[in-house]
């Protein structure tokens, strides 16, 4: 079992769109922010296992490098919902938004 979150600076639209045209790989809506890139980041700096977990992937990346400025995908094992407060309060520190795929709101 896994949980799905999002995270970005600034976006058009409800957070819950937003979230459901990430999954579809559509960035369209999101702005580009260095802020994500700094969690992003922080983030393999912190948990260097959470790269299978991340989105967008270093593949991805190579079709569309500025996606590392819009967006963070998680899909986090029950095992790794324990960085989840973590996960949310670095978020804060950067000025992000999220959305939480299991609960269906943003957070």
């Amino acid at each position: 079992m896994s949980s799905d979150f999002g995270f970005w600076k600034r976006g058009a639209g409800d957070p819950a769109d937003i979230f459901d045209r990430l999954a579809e790989g559509d960035t369209s809506d999101l702005a580009s922010d260095p802020a994500v890139k700094r969690f992003r980041d922080g983030l393999l700096a912190r948990w260097a296992d959470i790269d299978d977990v991340l989105e967008p992937s270093t593949f991805d990346l190579e079709d569309n490098p500025d996606d590392v400025l819009k967006y963070v995908l998680l899909t986090l094992s029950v095992r790794q919902l324990d960085h989840l407060p973590e996960i949310l309060s670095m978020a804060k520190d950067n000025g992000l938004v999220g959305y939480s795929g299991v609960a269906g709101e943003p957070i």
